[in-house]
Parts: C-alpha cells; structure tokens; sequence
C-alpha cells in the first residue's frame, strides 16, 4: 500500500504534524540530514516555537521563545532577521551565535547546519527550514534543490496557518 501525504492540504493535522512529517520525508531524501522547522512569533519579536521530528524534545525547548535581534543566539534567528540563508560549516568553530546554541547542538550531534528563511505573503520572514548533520559539511552537503522545496512547502504550510488564526 503506498503512503500518501499531500502537503500542501494538511486538512485535520495540526500544523506540527504537518511540518514534522515534511522533516522526515526531506531526511529520508536528504541521507544523514536532520530537519526542522523554526517558527516565528506574529510580531517577529521572538522565535516562538521549533519543530525538529528527529532530535529529543530537549532541543526544540532550548528553540523556544528566543529574541528576534542581535546578537544573535543562534542561526534561525539570524537568518529570519537578516533575511539570509545562514551556514555553519563547523559548529566547533563557529563565533557567531551564543555558546549555549552551539553546546546545545553539539549535544544533540549537530556539528553543521543551514537555516533557510520561509517568507510569508508580505514578503516578511515566518520561520525558517533548518537541515543539519553530525559531521562538518561543505555547501554541498546542504541540498540546495531539497532546501528550497521544503522552505517553500513550510512557508505554504505556515501562511495557511496565519490565514486561519487572522479570520
């Protein structure tokens, strides 16, 4: 029996579900890769909430509620504020983000990662699709063809949320 799931009309699942499921299947293409979805506040002040199916709860808690601006705590937010695809090639060496993002993803065996912003229909930053790996990686390794389909996937799924909360 084959598995169907249509992305673009999650109908009753709720919207985590939705973006998790979308994180797997980019994983089960991208091999190595880890996946998530960062999600920010109506007001873009905050990074509100974070979707990482394949990582414990304990990294998508450390996600929650950070502040928008610089300096920047880590590479979800900066690539939501700057408007900026951002690429760590080497967490180990990374200066640009808080220490506790760095030992956070370290922790959960994320040595690499780019953050691609997803925009909304005003053309303004709503989350960003983060893919990640547990070794050092080069551009490359960050699949350019699955980043912007699963960006655009989780812009579509996050637009059709904001439309249902604004009615």
């Amino acid at each position: 029996m084959e598995e169907k799931f249509d992305f673009s009309q999650p109908g009753d699942a709720p919207l985590d579900i939705a973006l998790a499921e979308l994180c797997r299947r980019v994983e089960a293409l991208a091999q190595g890769s880890r996946t998530g979805v960062c999600i920010a506040s109506p007001d873009h002040a905050k990074l509100e909430r974070a979707v990482f199916p394949s990582l414990p709860a304990t990294f998508q808690a450390t996600l929650t509620d950070l502040p928008m601006g610089p300096p920047y705590i880590g590479c979800c937010t900066a690539a939501m504020d700057g408007k900026e695809v951002i690429t760590s090639h080497d967490l180990t060496h990374e200066s640009r983000f808080s220490e506790a993002f760095i030992a956070t993803c370290l922790e959960h065996g994320i040595k690499s990662l780019q953050s691609r912003p997803v925009y909304g229909r005003d053309q303004q930053p709503i989350g960003t699709f983060v893919m990640g790996y547990g070794e050092p990686s080069e551009d490359q390794r960050f699949a350019a063809p699955y980043m912007e389909f699963a960006a655009d996937a989780v812009a579509a799924l996050l637009q059709e949320e904001l439309d249902k909360t604004e009615k």
